[in-house]
């Protein structure tokens, strides 16, 4: 082999020899990201099997996940009689919701009254005379805009309309405030809320002016943490089904590197073979000219 044909292919050599670096080098790189990957789903896993729920305990011996309702109920028997209260000492409700209270009088003089949440259930009962359009178009107004609306067009229905709301005023007194907060009846949000301390629960107390007092509930007999194993089953058939597809992955890239190590190691070999006949030719080309 010539001088100059040497040199091309230790050129070539030289470049698939690169190639084959930079491609195991990435290989590495996606079996890192793997790995870190597998870590995450681990830790997720770890995370889903050691979770906890806070868990009611009620006079009656029911257990039942901790709920806004469940605390604020102040049946002595199948609530927990409490209230929640910011570290502001603002007693927190959920958003202020209403209700329609809609009593009807029949031709016998006998009332009915009909509780209604929602503008579109009032509306198909009671104003079932509007067309598609407007119909459609005011059971998207809030049911105080929808009472007005009635009582100024209706005033021969017959039908006497109250607006109520959801709060319950008996949880505060005079001086206090609300804390208005809609995700309140979220168990994981109350959850959260309880745990970080943002929270607090009060008891109803005969001895403090106020009629409540600061109440712990770690520790307490109606209050308590539990592991929640009800989403055990799927958290681990998830983790396996995932943990076999990056293991999966991992085998065809281990694989591929060993083939990328096997050819590199052959063009390295080559490599050398070469640098021995470039060495060769040139010792032999200036002997000529010795």
């Amino acid at each position: 082999m010539g001088l100059a044909a040497s040199q091309g292919r230790y050129l070539c050599l030289t470049a698939r020899n690169s190639d084959l670096i930079y491609e195991g080098q990435q290989i590495s790189q996606q079996r890192l990201a793997l790995a870190s990957e597998s870590q995450e789903i681990s830790e997720n896993y770890n995370e889903a099997m050691n979770n906890t729920i806070m868990q009611a305990t009620t006079p009656d011996g029911g257990t039942q996940r901790l709920t806004y309702d469940i605390i604020t109920n102040q049946d002595p028997f199948s609530g927990l009689c409490m209230r929640i209260v910011d570290l502001d000492g603002n007693v927190v409700v959920p958003a202020q919701a209403y209700t329609i209270e809609a009593v009807s009088t029949n031709e016998d003089g006998e009332s009915t009254t009909t509780s209604i949440s929602s503008a579109s259930s009032f509306i198909s009962k009671y104003m079932s005379d509007l067309d598609g359009d407007s119909a459609n178009e005011m059971s998207s107004w809030s049911l105080s805009d929808l009472v007005s609306y009635y009582q100024e067009n209706y005033p021969d229905s017959g039908v006497t309309l109250t607006l109520k709301d959801n709060i319950n005023y008996s949880l505060k007194n005079e001086n206090e405030h609300f804390l208005y907060d809609e995700n309140c009846t979220d168990p994981d949000y109350l959850q959260q809320m309880l745990t970080s301390g943002e929270w607090l629960l009060q008891q109803v107390s005969t001895e403090n002016e106020s009629g409540w007092e600061d109440t712990v509930w770690q520790g307490s007999t109606s209050i308590s943490e539990v592991y929640d194993t009800s989403d055990d089953a799927a958290a681990e058939a998830e983790y396996e089904a995932a943990l076999a597809d990056i293991q999966k992955k991992d085998k065809i890239l281990e694989l591929r590197l060993e083939q990328v190590q096997t050819q590199q190691s052959s063009v390295e070999t080559e490599i050398d073979s070469i640098k021995e006949v470039i060495s060769k030719n040139i010792e032999n080309s200036f002997k000529t000219f010795a």
